[in-house]
């Protein structure tokens, strides 16, 4: 059985490793934006979100679902199966990548005019080469998940996200010296990320080698035969449990790349700009992207490490352990969803300065920031669905999110410009998590006291940002121009950050927010419950003198 603190450190490690890759990920920019001016990175965040929809489709589902199957048979003691079920779904999403390139590289020329930028068919054909490796690199992190190593997956997304930045760095500053004009340089920077997803997929096969080796999950015997690979009736029950859950995986992707097909054209047909103005325009807002994926990364990463967890008590039929993960999942998204999206939006000014150089699409960047808070919590409750057996509810309720997100875009982008944009994420977040809530309401009976874990921590969280924003203001007060902007912007965050952490982390301890009985689930529980009895230990003494 899984034991407690592993639940809640697996996510943390996954919230860890991702924060690096995002860290990776946001700071290449700089020097990308540097190489290739707001019009190259408008251009290349154009042709991202596609591969990021196609790249879900290749591989959100499977990795959950086989992560779901073999903590199923570990639960009921079936280790000998594993090694069969990994093969299987290596054929299958080998499969599945092969399709989904062949249809993104063919559909290119009608993707782009669909999106009104005829110069992205190359672009968009090099970076679908990646699609014939990254499905194998799901399996193997599918499998890392069922067996609760979420170390390996860590390690190999910090891997992955360092070989795809290098890549895209290389390439863009050798093409931009041999003087090639904008699209081949974005079409050479996606060919990097090919050549990166490659390397990483090499990686994950030393990992799985490394593992086999403590613990043997295969013998070449069994590789060997061809029902060992081949089995219809396991396709068919992997995809009826996978489909969904790709599906509801697609809401970051599918909901930018709402904004890549619609924004552009509302940019150059209601605000009346020509197309270079708009990539710009679109390139500007798309700076919070990013800041958005980290604020929400710990919802993602409590989805990834619950569905495990829960199929595992479902199996054992152990109803009170489903309640209590449920609760602890919803908690934790929404004590840690809460300070990560409003400090966001607290130092939306100096992250934007430290990662760009000026304050352009700053507020749609603030309001991103509070996006993150639903956007946290329907990953999570998306992972809390999955893990119960009802995958299919969080994928039909992404559908109707996408109603919402692309009439609140068309609506606030009309008039708001890329305000909108940030404002119709925060909509159609919002909705999809209310739906989600409601859906889980019906499915596990999960005590919640309202004023303890909703209402205290909101006034804690609003108590911070204030803090947090009037820290960025006096840095930005006392050293406006003797600083360079950048450097000036990098410390308005940092002590914006600062402020921030510990006003959070101070009230949730002193309060305190976290219940005793919570701290047995947190890895270092125990040290922590030691320090917060000394401390009420303090306050009682200084009390009674």
């Amino acid at each position: 059985m899984l034991k407690k603190s592993h639940f809640l450190a697996g996510a943390l490690i996954l919230a860890i490793a991702g924060i690096l890759s995002k860290v990776i990920g946001m700071f290449y920019r700089i020097p990308l934006q540097e190489i290739v001016g707001d019009n190259g990175l408008g251009l290349y965040q154009e042709v991202y979100p596609l591969y990021l929809t196609f790249l879900i489709l290749a591989t959100a589902g499977v990795p959950v679902a086989l992560s779901r199957v073999i903590a199923e048979a570990l639960a009921e003691g079936k280790q000998n199966s594993v090694g069969q079920i990994l093969a299987r779904s290596m054929v299958m999403m080998g499969a599945i990548g092969i399709v989904l390139f062949a249809i993104l590289y063919v559909s290119s020329p009608l993707i782009a005019k669909m999106m009104g930028n005829p110069h992205l068919v190359e672009p968009i054909r090099a970076i679908s080469l990646s699609l014939l490796f990254v499905p194998l690199i799901a399996v193997i992190r599918g499998f890392f998940y069922g067996h609760q190593k979420m170390l390996y997956v860590g390690l190999s997304q910090i891997v992955e996200q360092t070989l795809r930045v290098a890549f895209i760095l290389i390439a863009s500053m050798y093409l931009v010296s041999l003087g090639e004009d904008t699209d081949t340089v974005i079409t050479g920077v996606n060919f990097g990320t090919m050549i990166s997803t490659l390397l990483s997929l090499g990686f994950l096969a030393l990992l799985m080698w490394l593992h086999n080796r403590k613990s043997s999950v295969f013998t070449g015997a069994q590789w060997g035969r061809l029902d060992y690979w081949y089995d219809r009736s396991f396709f068919q029950s992997m995809w009826r449990i996978a489909w969904p859950i790709c599906v509801s995986a697609l809401v970051i992707p599918i909901f930018s790349l709402t904004d890549s097909f619609l924004a552009i054209n509302i940019f150059r047909y209601i605000w009346n700009v020509d197309g270079l103005t708009a990539d710009t325009w679109f390139g500007i807002y798309s700076r919070g992207g990013p800041l958005l994926q980290m604020a929400s990364l710990f919802g993602s990463s409590i989805a990834l490490s619950i569905v495990p967890a829960i199929a595992e008590a479902k199996r054992q039929r152990d109803e009170e352990r489903v309640t209590t993960l449920t609760k602890l999942s919803l908690r934790f998204a929404w004590l840690i969803g809460l300070p990560a999206g409003l400090g966001l939006t607290a130092v939306a000014e100096g992250a934007n300065l430290a990662l760009y150089g000026d304050m352009e699409g700053t507020r749609a960047m603030a309001i991103l920031g509070v996006t993150a808070i639903p956007l946290s919590l329907l990953l999570a409750t998306n992972g809390i669905l999955q893990g119960v057996g009802k995958e299919k509810i969080p994928a039909l309720h992404l559908l109707y999110g996408v109603l919402v997100k692309v009439g609140a875009t068309l609506l606030f982008t009309s008039f708001l410009g890329m305000d909108g944009l940030s404002l119709s994420w925060l909509c159609a977040t919002a909705f999809v998590c209310v739906l989600n809530m409601r859906a889980i309401k019906k499915l596990v009976v999960v005590p919640i006291n309202w004023r303890f874990d909703t209402l205290y921590p909101l006034l804690v969280a609003n108590l911070m940002l204030l803090l947090a924003w009037g820290a960025t203001e006096a840095v930005g007060f006392l050293l406006a121009g003797k600083e360079k902007v950048r450097l000036l912007g990098a410390m308005e965050t940092m002590a914006g950050v600062g402020v921030g952490l510990f006003v959070y982390l101070g009230l949730l301890l002193l309060i305190p927010l976290i219940e005793d009985k919570e701290l047995d689930w947190l890895p270092g529980g125990n040290k922590l419950r030691s320090f917060m009895n000394t401390i009420r230990k303090k306050q009682t003494s200084s009390k009674a003198q």
